[in-house]
């Protein structure tokens, strides 16, 4: 049975901005070497970007607001989320750049810098997401006390 459940309102607008972040450094982390989790998974780059690009598309679809008096939306969410998750295996694959014998070798000077400022913005996302998580949880727990 398919859940055609329509949210009341839009994910908050911070909410959405770490998913976004998230999003964005999972796809910079494929550049130089990969992290440690991800290179102990043996996690391949093309799925990084896929993971990156369907958080970073989650929240920039989350993040927009609806405006009154525009058309339709021309396609569904699921099919713009496809478009984010194959932009992000593209920008995995364009990563091979940020490392030296055309993808196979160490890391050049940009892609390990690349790689430092994507761990960070990942590390800012995540939580971003994990305080809003707690908010929102901590909301709901007074809300069954009766508070």
């Amino acid at each position: 049975m398919q859940s055609n459940h329509i949210p009341d309102a839009a994910l908050p607008r911070i909410a959405a901005l770490g998913l976004v972040m998230t999003g964005l450094g999972l796809v910079g982390m494929t550049a130089g070497e990969l992290p440690g989790i991800a290179e102990q998974l043996a996690a391949p780059r093309w799925l990084m970007g896929v993971l990156g690009g369907v958080l970073f598309g989650s929240g920039w679809q989350s993040g927009r607001e609806p405006r009154a008096g525009l058309p339709v939306r021309w396609a569904a969410h699921w099919v713009e989320l496809v478009g984010f998750g194959a932009a992000g295996i593209v920008l995995a694959k364009l990563s091979d750049m940020t490392r030296d014998a055309a993808g196979a070798g160490l890391a050049s000077t940009s892609g390990v810098a690349l790689n430092s400022a994507a761990r960070v913005l990942f590390g800012i996302g995540i939580g971003i997401i994990i305080g809003w998580v707690a908010y929102e949880g901590s909301l709901g727990r007074r809300g069954r006390r009766g508070h």
